[in-house]
C-alpha cells in the first residue's frame, strides 16, 4: 500500500479523532458569500491588497474556483482562532506524514532539516486554502497541475478531484472520514535518487454541477521574504545536493497554476497579463 502511494503520489489518510474539521468545513462553505453571512462571509471582502501579495486573500479565477488563501505568517492576525488552530493542527499532521516518508525512502535524520527547508520541524512555509466551486460558471473546476511543495492535505466530502494515472484521469473517492494527501514537486525532486522515489501527482478538479467546497494545507520549503531554504535532491551515494532556490520552483509552477486569476470584481490580476516569455514574479503559492 505504501509503495502504491509513493508511486502514484496520492493516498487517503484517516482523519485523527482529535482533529476537528467541522470548523474548516463551515469556513469553506461560507467565506465566499459576503459580509451578510456570519461569521465567515466577511472574508470575501479581504483581498490581496490587505496582505501585499497578489495571490493571498480572496480571489476568483477563470476556472470555477473561488478561493481564500493565506500564508502561515498571517494566520493569527487574519483568521479566527479556531481556523488558526486548525491550520496548526494540519501543520503538525503534515510533519508526521513527511517524517514517515523520509524514513521510508532512507534519508538520514540529520539531513531532514536541510532537505525539507524546515518542514521536518514545522518551520517550513505553509498555506491554508479554502475553496468553493461555482456551478453556474461554465469552466473546468480547476486546471490540471502539480503542487510545488512536499505534500498537500485536502479535505473534501464531495467527488471532483481527479488524478492522472497512465494518461487517464481517475476520480479520487471522497471519504468524509479521510483526508486526501498528494505529493508535490519538492518531494519528487528530493527523493528521485533515493531507494524509494516518490512521485508528484498531476491533478485537477472536474467541472462541478453543484456547489462544492473544500479546504487544504500545503507544506513547502521555507521561503519567507528575504529567506530561501532551497530545494534539494538526495542520492544514496552522495547525500544532499541543492537543485534550485525555493522561489525559483514556486514561480515557475505558480505561473501555470494561477494564470487566469481574477480579482473579485472580475478584472484580471497581474497574473493574467504576462506572456509566456514575460512571466511575472509572484509571491505566495498554491491552488
Amino acid at each position: 500500500m505504501r509503495n502504491r502511494a509513493f508511486h502514484d503520489g496520492v493516498f487517503l489518510l484517516e482523519i485523527p479523532d482529535e482533529l476537528d474539521v467541522s470548523v474548516g468545513d463551515a469556513f469553506a462553505r461560507q467565506f465566499h458569500e459576503g459580509p451578510a453571512a456570519a461569521p465567515y462571509g466577511r472574508f470575501r471582502d479581504i483581498g490581496s491588497d490587505h496582505f501585499g501579495d497578489p495571490l493571498l486573500g480572496f480571489h476568483q479565477r477563470i476556472n470555477q474556483i473561488e478561493q481564500f488563501l493565506l500564508e502561515r505568517r498571517f494566520w493569527t492576525a487574519a483568521y479566527p482562532p479556531e481556523i488558526t488552530a486548525l491550520g496548526e493542527s494540519l501543520t503538525r499532521l503534515s510533519r508526521q506524514v513527511l517524517c514517515s516518508v523520509l524514513t521510508a525512502v532512507g534519508i538520514p535524520e540529520h539531513d531532514w532539516r536541510r532537505a525539507t527547508g524546515g518542514c521536518s520541524q514545522c518551520v517550513g512555509s505553509y498555506h491554508l486554502t479554502f475553496n468553493h466551486y461555482r456551478p453556474a460558471h461554465e469552466a473546468i473546476g480547476l486546471s490540471s497541475h502539480k503542487d510545488d511543495g512536499f505534500l498537500t492535505i485536502l479535505r473534501t466530502t464531495a467527488p471532483g478531484l481527479e488524478v492522472s494515472r497512465q494518461d487517464h484521469w481517475e476520480t479520487v473517492p471522497a471519504d468524509p472520514d479521510c483526508f486526501i494527501v498528494n505529493f508535490g514537486l519538492s518531494m519528487e525532486i528530493l527523493t528521485a535518487g533515493s531507494r524509494m522515489p516518490v512521485a508528484a501527482i498531476m491533478h485537477r478538479v472536474a467541472r462541478q454541477q453543484g456547489d462544492r467546497s473544500s479546504f487544504g494545507h500545503f507544506s513547502s520549503s521555507g521561503c519567507l521574504p528575504g529567506e530561501d531554504e532551497g530545494i534539494y535532491r538526495y542520492a544514496q551515494d552522495s547525500g544532499l545536493a541543492r537543485v534550485c532556490g525555493s522561489r525559483e520552483l514556486i514561480d515557475e509552477n505558480d505561473y501555470e497554476i494561477y494564470a487566469g486569476t481574477e480579482a473579485p470584481d472580475g478584472s484580471g490580476s497581474d497574473t493574467t497579463t504576462g506572456r509566456p516569455d514575460e512571466r511575472p514574479t509572484v509571491k505566495g503559492v498554491r491552488r
